[in-house]
């Protein structure tokens, strides 16, 4: 039973690394003449997600410190793909929106990135497929049965865009996904 917990974990690493790397990363290298990161690529991601999304909202989101999500802040606003905006009832309070530009990216490269794994899907027989469909949210759900997985962690936090055949739906309020 120990081979097989240690080839599922292996097989899972793998996953993980081929849909960050592959799925993920490649896209960006070949779309994003802006050059941004990763994570730049979350955050852009998180805006056009939320509605009235703060500096403090978006390190909360993406689960970074404040710091790291305002020298983010800055540089994609230098890139030119968010801009801040003042709330005209509270000039304290500076909301961060998505320019067109920026709009124009993360929709690009989130639907290359949709492209991509449908063609891995596509190779793949129909039982195949929901195989590994069920097996995923098979592990998420005794994950967060078992504790060892925390809803709010694993969470994508995609706000306006929540799924409801998300596997996380069964286990935490849409007030988590905000």
């Amino acid at each position: 039973m120990e081979d097989l917990f240690a080839h599922a974990e292996l097989v899972a690493r793998v996953f993980m690394q081929a849909m960050y790397t592959s799925i993920g990363e490649r896209v960006l290298e070949e779309l994003a003449e802006a050059e941004i990161t990763y994570s730049q690529m979350q955050a852009l991601r998180y805006l056009r997600t939320h509605r009235r999304v703060t500096v403090g909202d978006l390190a909360e989101g993406l689960n970074i410190s404040y710091p790291s999500a305002t020298n983010m802040v800055h540089r994609l606003e230098k890139k030119g793909l968010i801009r801040r905006i003042a709330n005209p009832r509270d000039r304290r309070q500076v909301g961060l929106i998505l320019t067109d530009e920026g709009r124009r990216l993360i929709e690009q490269i989130d639907q290359e990135r949709r492209q991509r794994f449908a063609q891995v899907l596509a190779r793949m027989d129909e039982h195949e497929r929901h195989a590994f469909i069920n097996g995923l949210a098979a592990f998420i759900r005794a994950g967060l049965a078992s504790g060892t997985l925390k809803a709010d962690e694993v969470c994508l936090h995609c706000g306006t865009g929540r799924d409801p055949s998300c596997p996380l739906v069964e286990f935490h309020s849409a007030k988590i996904c905000r």
